[in-house]
């Protein structure tokens, strides 16, 4: 453990105590020594929960449990009278880290009620909280030489800022000018004793720690809260004494009244009772105060909660956002590609169309071609001698029907073999006039040969 969270749980330890104990003693539940030990009964604890959140605690408990199950057992209750009712969610307390009295985390569950009920509570101006409580000790201390909070880390290093609280707070306990000359430590430890016997606030900070910057920010914030509060008790209490004090200027006045006018004694009575009776309901209207500002203050913390939740929304509605956009833009390119496809393979398309076209009417008048020539070589083969040795038909060759099922390819192929064969029997059938012509000796003549066979 690192030095600043060693200084940081010695500061929440002395400081939870000192509050439990407070919150205790107005109730007559006794005291504790130390949170992290006794309140692992769970008594003291729903003792504590009750009286600082103003809330009954209305399910059964053991008030004496000698065995840890039952401990368990009320601690459980505890924890359910704190996220039901008081809506504090704790994260990662449970009933058995008290009853083993870890101290880590009874400290971070104390730490959670404490900005709930001491520190989340202060307002100053439109701000609250820690923001709160930082602008009511700049405005607490307006005026004071060497004094200029602005941050809690480093506004209380020197000591004149808790000294400026404690000398505000009752001006006649010391003289504020005299300590100017003091070096840091001096002013801290000045101010932290006259806080402590003055104020009744505990010495939760090292002067020497405090003033070298290695004080936790939240231990500094903590002790800080503790003189607002101090200052909040000193106001009610100068007016529940002003108001004390009115009700018995009245009751005085009322009893000269009555005695130099011999008021009779039921009518002194009477009154004396309605002014009793008048107290009475400032009490309980200040009770009732006191537990409409804790319920204002759960729904104020709800509120935030709310606002918290709705920020996280936003932050992953923007990043699903970003997500879409980049999904877009991706498919927007896919898009354009598949459109310069598409227009690749109707070019394509067109060419072959046209190719096609140029292809079939070359076949086209190849095919003519080898038909007259077909039937060329028949009128030879005639002429040249016996009709019937070679089997042409004399008739004009049609080859459209023979290669209309064929395609182009089948139909070059097939055309160049039926000339190729034209040739060979040709060619036979001339070999074999020469040799003929050969054995006969000559020729034979023939007149009215024609020219063309055509």
């Amino acid at each position: 453990m690192s030095d600043l969270n060693k200084e940081w749980e010695k500061v929440q330890e002395m400081a939870f105590t000192s509050w439990v104990n407070s919150v205790l003693d107005k109730r007559g539940a006794g005291k504790i020594n130390e949170v992290s030990k006794d309140l692992s009964n769970g008594v003291k604890l729903i003792y504590f929960l009750e009286g600082v959140s103003g809330k009954k605690f209305t399910k059964k408990i053991d008030p004496d449990p000698k065995t840890r199950i039952l401990s368990i057992q009320n601690l459980h209750l505890a924890m359910i009278f704190v996220d039901e009712d008081l809506k504090v969610k704790v994260q990662g307390v449970a009933a058995e880290e008290f009853v083993d009295c870890n101290k880590k985390m009874i400290l971070g569950f104390l730490w959670t009620l404490y900005r709930k009920y001491r520190i989340a509570v202060i307002n100053e101006g439109d701000k609250s909280s820690e923001e709160g409580l930082l602008a009511w000790c700049k405005k607490t201390t307006d005026g004071y030489k060497g004094v200029n909070i602005t941050t809690f880390k480093q506004s209380f290093k020197d000591g004149t800022g808790f000294l400026a609280l404690a000398h505000k707070y009752d001006t006649s306990a010391f003289s504020y000018d005299e300590y100017e000359s003091k070096d840091q430590i001096a002013r801290l430890n000045a101010a932290f004793d006259f806080a402590e016997k003055g104020l009744g606030i505990p010495k939760l900070l090292e002067a020497e720690s405090l003033s070298k910057g290695q004080v936790d920010e939240r231990s500094i914030i903590l002790y800080t809260s503790l003189f607002f509060h101090a200052y909040r008790a000193k106001e009610e209490r100068e007016a529940l004494e002003a108001s004390q004090n009115s009700l018995q200027n009245t009751l005085s006045s009322l009893e000269g009244a009555l005695q130099g006018e011999k008021l009779s004694q039921e009518e002194l009575a009477k009154q004396k009772k309605d002014l009793e009776n008048t107290l009475n309901e400032l009490r309980a209207q200040n009770e009732a105060r006191n537990k409409k500002i804790s319920d204002i203050q759960a729904r104020i913390d709800d509120a935030l909660r709310g606002i918290d939740d709705e920020r996280m929304a936003k932050l992953d509605l923007e990043a699903r956002l970003s997500k879409t956009e980049k999904d877009k833009a991706i498919l927007e390119l896919k898009l354009q590609e598949m459109r310069d496809e598409k227009e690749r393979l109707e070019k394509k398309l067109e060419e072959d169309r046209k190719r096609a076209a140029a292809e079939q009417q070359g076949l086209g008048l190849l095919r003519h071609h080898i038909s007259h020539q077909i039937n060329d070589i028949a009128k030879w083969q005639s002429f040249l001698d016996n009709p019937d040795a070679i089997p042409y038909n004399k008739a004009q060759v049609n080859l459209d029907a023979e290669l209309a099922s064929l395609i182009f390819e089948e139909q070059a192929k097939k055309l160049g073999a039926r000339v190729e064969n034209e040739n060979i029997q040709l060619g036979k059938y001339l070999a074999d006039k020469e040799d003929e012509i050969k054995n006969a000796g000559a020729p034979k003549k023939r007149t009215n040969r024609p020219t063309n066979p055509d």
